[in-house]
């Protein structure tokens, strides 16, 4: 279903770019292709696709609003840009262990590598690697980073099996969460003093 979606995305970023050398970037035709790319992107619940429907939501409203202030594309856009937005905010609430804080609730590790198994059959579909089933690991660093674990830098293994995919990407979850717990910890308020511990948030043995 991912792999359908990120097919979709790059489908629609290609229409995009038609409507804006047939049309121009101010024309009706070119907003309706912006928001269709947006809608997916946001669809996709992944931190970096948000922000960049964001920014193409932002390119439709002003348009929009000056041109066809009447058009449904419109308040249709600004609902969802709103809500983006909101989840992007989601990112500094205190207490968000998760690697990915924009869309989730603090994760157990059984929770993270039932994840991180979907990520690497998707990467496997996206490589057309199916049959080798390993990914190489400059696939493992893009997916990783596509996914918000930013600090991943340095697989050791020039092939990378599903096994060690998914130990490797957890073990980054969990130093990410403490990393983000950590920086919490520094300007903790006395209304959330209580806060429970990083081994409370979720059962990291299973």
């Amino acid at each position: 279903m991912a792999a359908k979606a990120q097919i979709e995305i790059e489908l629609l970023r290609v229409e995009l770019t038609i409507q804006i050398k047939k049309s121009g970037k101010k024309n009706i035709n070119t907003a309706r292709a912006r928001y269709n790319l947006g809608r997916a992107l946001w669809l996709s619940n992944k931190p970096q696709e948000t922000a960049l429907a964001v920014k193409e939501f932002d390119a439709v409203i002003p348009f929009m609003t000056q041109r066809e202030s009447n058009h449904p594309i419109l308040s249709e856009t600004i609902k969802i840009r709103d809500m983006a937005l909101k989840a992007i905010s989601n990112f500094e609430t205190p207490g968000t262990l998760s690697a990915w804080p924009y869309w989730k609730p603090p994760t157990a590790r059984w929770e993270d590598k039932l994840d991180m198994t979907q990520l690497f059959r998707e990467l496997l579909a996206m490589t057309d690697r199916e049959k080798e089933l390993t990914i190489t690991t400059n696939t493992m660093l893009q997916g990783l980073h596509r996914h918000g674990l930013h600090d991943f830098y340095s697989p050791l293994l020039q092939l990378i099996n599903q096994t060690t995919f998914t130990e490797k990407a957890c073990n980054e979850i969990e130093k990410m969460k403490m990393k983000i717990y950590k920086s919490q910890a520094t300007s903790l308020t006395p209304i959330i003093k209580h806060q429970s511990s990083p081994s409370s948030a979720g059962d990291y043995t299973k």
